[in-house]
């Protein structure tokens, strides 16, 4: 039973449990590519009720803290430590008890820039790499609202570019008791099928406070002398970047009319490039309010806008030739434009893509690069190796979003001396790190070496046999040695450099087993088939003190995923050999409690992408269904005691289980949405509006079956979720449908959470309402 905590309500797990929560975090280390330095970090685990407490404001799809003037959303990392792999560790001086929201190194790696939370805003601190010493640079707040880190370095290794928040601004405007007048909004003829967006702009007064915290300084801060100067006016930059010669921004500044419909992001914008003195140099584009984008689609307009890196500033964009709808048919869906300084001539066509753009990887070859593309009604992308003046580009990626087991990794690139990203090349080879390595045996993730010309692709290195092992990049310049991260079942994640000459292994790291207590927890990854032939799998946790022939209560934890085909849907993504690490309320804390846990079990619903949901009620069944008979022939569990648990589109996923099915004795639903008519232009990759399949969402809304589910349900949702579709309503809604209908339920609303879940008391208690609901309803079920 769970023990209750006198001063607060909030329930506790048993101790075993908050034992394991308590325990601080594994440290993490970044590599910067191709030196011999490592940055070691490590993070807040949870936050407390009383960070999330802070004063908020929540404007046009944000919400943030007003003493910060940020979200609070991130987990701030505790300390900073300079690994340098001449056997060197370097801790930065930094203040105790430091909340630290970003780091950027200078692309000498000599300073370090670091932004931290205060009681007073976000303040900037910068370090000397080589000796830890480090000084706060006064006078400069972030303002860090759009969560974009709020610095850039500079070439010359000592300015900032710094977003912060105006000088002077003064206090928040005052609401008014006696409103300014009503609220009011008008449409004729005009289509504008948007999500249901939450923490909008409601009225006037919220306008105001919009122009209040939003705004932004651009600053250019000399970090050797401590002194600052201004780049032109504060406005509200949506985003800013800077030319590979540091002579020109690209901004992007939000503009009146606001939308009360829509976030911040659909707002108009004018899209300029200005000089660092904050001069006008060019007006790329003023984008109006996007408040008709068709489902699926993207803008009308130029979009996506990057510098090319090998050029000095050559501005790259992408603009679309279908009116950004995916209905209208078209020989080619994107154009992508290059415009270069002085930005007064024609911009110029580099290339059409045939289905949507979807990025560019740059080479180290000044105007090589590999264009990518998303076939929207497959489900299908491409890649293309292709130089800038030529007629042709050849095809090097081919193959679905969701093939795992051909999916080639991601090209490995570098920084530049001006701190642009490229992909490194030698020989005609390409490098490729892929750390997810799926086959039909697990993830085993690689390192490969592929050629253009001849086609051939070597494996560099691949984790071992039991483990896993993930490729952190190359060490220094050579090409000839690597960073991993190797762990398994029971060894906590370090890190190693590894000889790919010789394959002899050098730690750098010796974290201990946070919680040697258990090591006897029982992990495997097991595999299964639908009663429709398609294969499964999922990660089945087992008690340690597990006695063999003893049935077990099951939790089944899952969350539903579409395909086009059954050949890449039941392709597995799992590893046996991951070392078992908690986190939040995860479900794998109830294999401590005496339940067999099956984890990430796969749900594919398969089909056409524009019908795919029909099935989705069948497909869920007979999925959860097969992995419950399939324990049930190994012996492991007791079918007739069976619990269910998902987050967000896997409540969906439990509601609908216990409507259309008796396989579950009872549900634990986690910030859901339960009645799809309050999701009327689409949920998730449905792309049908209500009006266009009023059966289907009604069908498939748990709330209008609320009378078939019998089973007990436990509903779980933060107060504040802001994601959209899944706003609070839905539980409360749903719980009064199952109320009004003799259910069993239960409601726990969590002050001061979001979508996902954040503080330490907020967790234990779901932890503790979980395991009290399924020791009721599964363990000890009559």
């Amino acid at each position: 039973m769970v023990n209750l905590s006198a001063e607060s309500g909030y329930k506790l797990p048993p101790e075993n449990i908050t034992k394991i929560f308590d325990t601080p975090s594994i440290p993490s280390v970044y590599f910067i590519p191709f030196e011999e330095i490592g940055l070691e970090t490590t993070y807040q685990k949870h936050q407390t009720l009383e960070q999330l407490s802070d004063p908020s404001e929540k404007l046009a799809g944000k919400d943030f803290s007003k003493k910060l003037n940020a979200p609070m959303d991130m987990f701030p990392r505790n300390y900073i430590k300079i690994l340098n792999l001449k056997n060197e560790v370097i801790d930065i001086e930094l203040p105790d008890k430091i909340k630290i929201r970003n780091y950027r190194t200078s692309y000498d790696l000599k300073k370090i820039a670091i932004t931290h939370e205060t009681d007073d805003g976000i303040k900037l601190i910068i370090a000397d790499m080589s000796s830890g010493r480090s000084k706060e640079i006064n006078g400069i707040k972030i303002n860090d609202i759009l969560g974009d880190t709020g610095i850039i370095w500079l070439n010359d290794n000592k300015t900032l570019l710094v977003i912060s928040i105006p000088e002077g601004r003064g206090e928040a405007p005052e609401k008014h008791m006696v409103p300014d007048s009503p609220i009011i909004d008008e449409t004729s003829g005009k289509i504008s099928t948007v999500r249901t967006y939450q923490n909008l702009l409601k009225d006037k007064y919220d306008e105001k406070l919009f122009d209040y915290y939003f705004p932004s300084q651009l600053m250019l801060v000399n970090t050797e002398k401590g002194t600052s100067k201004k780049i032109g006016k504060p406005a509200i930059y949506n985003n800013i970047d800077i030319s590979p010669d540091n002579k020109y921004l690209q901004i992007e500044k939000i503009e009146k009319p606001y939308s009360y419909d829509v976030p911040y992001y659909y707002f108009p914008k004018n899209i300029e490039i200005i000089d660092l003195k904050g001069k006008l140099i060019h007006t790329l584009y003023k984008r109006p309010l996007q408040d008709q984008i068709p489902i699926g689609g993207t803008y009308i307009g130029p979009r996506r806008f990057h510098w090319q890196p090998l050029k000095d500033a050559s501005l790259i964009y992408v603009e679309a030739l279908d009116e950004g709808d995916p209905k209208i048919k078209a020989d080619f869906r994107d154009k992508v434009m290059r415009l270069s300084a002085p930005f007064s001539g024609k911009p110029e066509e580099i290339f059409k893509t045939e289905n949507r753009y979807s990025g560019i990887s740059w080479s180290e070859e000044e105007d090589e690069l590999i264009y990518y593309e998303y076939d929207r009604d497959k489900l299908w992308r491409k890649g293309w190796l292709f130089v800038i003046g030529e007629q042709t580009a050849e095809l090097v990626y081919d193959l679905s979003i969701h093939d795992n087991y051909n999916d080639p990794g991601n090209i490995v690139k570098r920084k530049t001396r001006r701190g642009n990203r490229v992909f490194v090349k030698k020989n005609n080879n390409i490098y490729l790190i892929n750390n997810k390595g799926a086959t039909a045996e697990g993830n085993f993730p690689y390192l490969a070496k592929y050629n253009f010309k001849t086609k051939k692709k070597d494996i560099l290195f691949r984790c071992r046999e039991g483990f896993h092992e993930t490729v952190s990049g190359f060490i220094g310049k050579e090409f000839n040695k690597i960073a991993i991260r190797s762990e398994n079942n029971e060894t906590p994640p370090n890190y190693f450099i590894v000889d790919l000459k010789n394959g002899k292994r050098e730690r750098i790291t010796n974290y201990k087993n946070p919680y040697p207590e258990i090591t006897g927890l029982k992990k495997e990854l097991i595999t299964y088939t639908r009663k429709d032939s398609v294969p499964l799998s999922a990660e089945l946790y087992l008690p340690p003190n597990q006695k063999k022939g003893v049935r077990l209560p099951l939790i089944i934890s899952a969350y539903p995923e579409e395909y086009t085909d059954r050949s890449t849907a039941g392709q597995i993504d799992s590893s046996p050999n991951k070392f078992i690490s908690f986190w939040g309320a995860s479900i794998k804390y109830l294999a401590l409690q005496g339940y067999a846990v099956l984890a990430r079990a796969s749900i594919p619903i398969v089909g056409n992408p524009e019908t795919v949901n029909e099935t989705f009620i069948e497909q869920t069944v007979n999925s959860v269904e097969a992995a419950i008979d399939y324990l049930d022939e190994r012996e492991i569990i007791d079918p007739k005691r069976v619990g269910i648990s998902g987050h967000s589109y896997g409540a969906f996923m439990v509601a609908n289980i216990l409507a259309h099915s008796d396989i579950c004795a009872a549900g634990v639903a986690k910030s859901g949405a339960y009645n799809r008519t309050l999701t009327p232009f689409g949920f998730q990759s449905e792309r049908r509006t209500l009006w266009q399949a009023k059966d289907f969402y009604t069908k498939v809304s748990p709330f209008m079956n609320a009378e078939k589910i019998t089973q007990p349900i436990l509903l779980i949702h933060g107060e504040e979720d802001p994601n959209s579709g899944t706003y609070p309503l839905q539980s409360k809604r749903f719980y009064q449908a199952l109320k009004g209908n003799g259910a069993t339920a239960k409601l726990v609303i969590l002050p001061y959470e979001g979508h996902g879940y954040r503080a330490k008391k907020s967790n234990l208690h779901v932890l503790a309402e979980m395991i009290d609901w399924f020791d009721k309803y599964v363990k000890n079920r009559n």
